[in-house]
This record gives structure tokens, sequence and C-alpha cells, in this order.
């Protein structure tokens, strides 16, 4: 097949994914207009679809395209790089339980067994907003990049056209299918990704005689960087800084922690029967993860290997390229049948890689704008009506979205690692210390929750305001402006401590409020049953 023939069969396969998630949403969303079946599916899924599902919030792009390009490029640093999703699944089986035995929807549920107050919910419903707006527009940007480079569709005009066409079919697909569409889309990816990559690594194995040495041996030796491939440094020397040091651990400690507690992933948990439903579904996903991660890191290695690492340098400079490269070359190009076949497959779990994170994204924001804004805060002392409810969280839905598609509209001009940052350090920075206080520490008070979801939040949005990311650099968000003070990329390893210090701090110096039944303290996790 000629190269025009494959992006043909590119842009169909593209066509049937978007299609079937359609479909699929259509045909399982919920037959009721109610709160549970709409945000949590009723719980019903099996686990092993919860598990799946799970992993699938979990393989983003960055995972799939992102964890390949870099451990072509800087070797051993990019097998350091490729643990942190992994360690972010570590830390949330720590947490799934005791999250699963809090709450009901959202992660304003859980901060609610503890201060049942509208000023909490408010406060975790902006974050929540904000992480997913983030996130949002950081996915849908890389999906449009990746879709219009293999169309060959090089343009800006395209990318953008592209983004916002995905963008209104995934805030439809998501408003019409809840949580058992996006579930359901969640799996069929995670199943896709894993197969695809699969492939390409036995393939990869089959061409070096399956012998991993021989394969280390030809990575090395094709890198470009010789032994310093397997040494650490790749990465620094790539990126010369001061503070490289600091920005390289912040970065990685905000993806091990704020990648744990993305609200998507507990909302993910509260669709689970209960705790050891919940235990088990995040040790299954750490299976897949590790799975899906370890193939990239083969795969990385493979372009090394088979492409080199100065090829893939000047091909595509940040390693985004080195998936597709690497299947190419494998097959003998695009142009055979195997190989066509091969690349199809590979571009389709890309595509629905990222339509399922975004999908799964936007019900959280819609659970947001609908559970915790609408009806805990606006309605909160008059009589339920569940379908008044759905139908504002399908408006949030449809409002995050055209928010994100406004914002990655204009991003695919910025450097858009910088709203992944940002997301990554406010989960850690405000989520993380507000769930861990909130279930493990009896005197964690209001004045805490409070001061940790909105100065957690604020430290991470000021700070990183006066960082090189924001201005100063010709790669700033704003290149012909320079008002940086701090040195820093990442402002994490100083946001993180701050938000556990302020809940400390607000708990400390404010009276205990008490709980509903006249305790100043909820039952700890330890003592909820683990059967349940």
């Amino acid at each position: 097949m000629s190269g025009d023939d494959t992006q043909g069969a590119v842009l169909i396969s593209f066509l049937l994914i978007v299609v079937a998630a359609l479909f699929a949403c259509l045909l399982l969303g919920p037959q009721r207009e109610e709160a549970e079946n709409f945000y949590i599916g009723r719980r019903r899924d099996k686990r092993l679809r919860n598990a799946l599902a799970l992993a699938g919030d979990y393989i983003s792009s960055a995972t799939v395209v992102g964890t390949t390009g870099t451990v072509a490029l800087m070797g051993f640093d990019g097998l350091f790089v490729a643990g942190s999703t992994i360690a972010a699944l570590v830390v949330l089986s720590l947490l799934a339980g005791p999250l699963r035995a809090r709450g009901r929807f959202t992660i304003a549920d859980v901060f609610a067994d503890r201060a049942p107050g509208t000023a909490v919910r408010i406060a975790a419903a902006v974050v929540t907003l904000l992480v997913c707006l983030l996130y949002f527009v950081v996915q849908l940007s890389a999906v449009a990049l990746v879709t219009a480079q293999l169309l060959g569709l090089e343009t800006v005009g395209a990318q953008r056209a592209i983004a916002v066409m995905i963008g209104v079919l995934i805030a439809c697909a998501t408003a019409v299918g809840g949580m058992r569409g996006a579930t359901a889309l969640q799996a069929a990816k995670t199943v896709i990704v894993l197969v695809a990559l699969l492939l390409v690594v036995g393939v990869l194995l089959a061409r070096f005689g399956w012998n991993p040495l021989a394969l280390l041996d030809a990575a090395q030796s094709n890198n470009g960087a010789g032994s310093a491939y397997f040494r650490p440094g790749l990465l620094q020397r790539s990126n010369p800084s001061a503070s490289w040091t600091f920005d390289f651990v912040g970065l990685q400690l905000s993806i091990v922690l704020g990648a744990a507690v993305m609200p998507h992933v507990v909302m993910r948990l509260h669709a689970t029967p209960g705790p050891t439903a919940a235990r088990r579904s995040v040790r299954g996903a750490l299976v897949v993860v590790s799975a899906v991660t370890a193939s990239a890191v083969l795969i990385g290695l493979g372009t090394a290997a088979t492409v080199g690492g100065t090829k893939l340098a000047a091909v595509s400079p940040g390693g985004t390229g080195a998936l597709m490269l690497t299947t190419g070359a494998l097959t003998d190009g695009p142009g055979s049948i195997a190989g066509t076949v091969l690349f199809i497959l590979v571009a389709t779990a890309v595509f629905a890689t990222s339509l399922a994170v975004i999908a799964g994204i936007t019900l959280t924001a819609s659970a947001a704008v609908g559970h915790d804004l609408y009806r805990q805060v606006l309605r909160r002392t008059e009589s339920p009506d569940k379908g008044v409810e759905i139908s504002t969280a399908r408006f949030g839905a449809v409002a995050v979205s055209v928010a994100g598609i406004t914002l990655a509209y204009a991003a695919l001009d910025w450097n858009i690692q910088m709203f992944s940052w940002v997301a990554l350090a406010l989960a850690a920075s405000s989520l993380l210390p507000a769930l861990v206080y909130s279930l493990y520490w009896r005197r964690f008070t209001e004045r805490g929750l409070l001061w940790t979801l909105i100065g957690g939040a604020a430290c991470v949005v000021v700070l990183q305001t006066f960082t090189p990311v924001v201005s100063g650099l010709p790669s700033s968000f704003l290149p012909h402006t320079d008002f940086a003070w701090l040195p820093f990329q990442s402002v994490a390893l100083i946001s993180i401590p701050a938000g556990f210090a302020l809940g400390w701090l607000g708990s400390v110096t404010g009276r205990p409020r008490p709980a509903p039944g006249g305790s100043t303290d909820l039952t700890p996790y330890a003592e909820v049953p683990r059967g349940s």
C-alpha cells in the first residue's frame, strides 16, 4: 500500500473509533435519570472491567507515546520517568479502601464526611474543575497533534479543527453515556493499547532473535549517546540549568502523588461495590499499567536500536514520533501489508487512549457541577430532583468541554506541558494532603481542610505564575514578558509540603467541629470492616 493509502486507512480507523465510542455511550447510557446511574453506573460493573477502566485512567497519551520517546532519547533517565506512573498506582493502593469507604460520587463527598458545610463543597469542586480543565486541555491538545501527524496534516489550522471535532464528540458521548459509557470506553481502550503494544514488542524481540541482551547492545550502539545511554544524566544534559535537580525531583513527585488522587481516579473508585473491590481493582490496574509501561520501555529501546537516536531527534525532537517510527521500521514501513495492519492498530490505540481519558475527565467535571455545586450547594435545602441534577451535570459536561476546547484551540501555539505540570501539582498539593488528613487524622478540622484546599491550590498558582514556564524564555507562556523571579520549572517541592503544613496549622489553631452525631471525630477507616 502507498503512503496515501495508509493515511486513508488511518483516517477510516479514526472515524470508526469515534463512531464506536458514540454508539457505545448511546447503548450503555443510563436508562433512568438517577444520580447513582449517571455518576457511578449503580456500581454494577464487574471487577475485571473496573480494573481495566482504572488502568485506562492512567494510560494516557503520555504513557503510550511520551514514555516510548523519553526512553528512546534519554535511556536510563527515561526508565526512571517510566516508573513514576507505576509508583502512582502504588500510592493509590494505600488509599483505595479508605477512599471507597467514604463518600458517594465525588472527591468532595469524601471531604463532606469530615466537614459537611458548603464552604468545603465549593472549595473541593473548584479545585476539581480546575484540575479537570487543565488535564482536559493537555489530553485534547495531545490527541489533536498526534492525529494530525498520523493523517499527514501538519498545519496548526488542521490540528485545531481536529481538537474542536474531538472535543465536541466527547462532550456529547459523556453527556449521554455517563459512567457506564466511560467505563466501556476505558476498558476497550486498555485492551486495544495492550494488544497493540504487545504485538509491537513481539515483532521487536523477534527481530533480535528473542534475545533481550542483543536489543540492549543495539540500543547502546545506535542511540547516539554511546555508553552514557545507560547511565543517569542525559536528561540533565539536554536541559542544562542550575535548578534541574529541583525541577526533576519535583516533577516526578507531582506525578507520583498527583496522579494517585486525580479527581477522575477517585470517582472511578466510587464505582466499585466496596472497599475490598476497590483495592482489587487497583491491584488489577497495577498489573495492566505495569505491562503497558514495560512494553513502552521495550519499544523505546527498540527505537534507539532500529531507528537510532540521531534520526529520531531530527524527525521528532521531543520523541513523540518514536512509537510510529519503530512500528514502521519493524515491518518494512507502512507500505507493506503487515506494516499497514500493525501501523493502523497502533494508530487506533493512540486515538482511543486520549479519547477515553478525556471522557473520564469530562464526566468528573460534570459531577462537580451537577452534584457538588448544584445539588449540594444551590439546592441543599430542597427536596432532590434527580432529573434536574442530571440535566445540570450534562450542562456542566458541555460547559467544561467548551472551555477546554477553547483553551486547547489556543494551546496548540503554547507549551502544553505547563498545563500538565500545574494540574499534577494542584492535585498533589491540594487534594492529596486534604485526603490523607481527612482519612487518617482524627484532629483534622474544617478549617484545616479549607486551608489545605484553598492554600495548596493558591500556592501552586501563585508560585507557578512567577516561574520561567510563564514568562522570561522563548518557550514560556508569555515569551515577550519577564516577571519570573523563581528559577524553577516545577514548584511541587515547595507547594506539596506547604499544602500539608497548611492543613496541620489550620487544624491545630482552630476549634474542632463536631461530626454528625455529636462526636468530634468520625470513625477512622481502620474500624470499617474490610469486607464491606
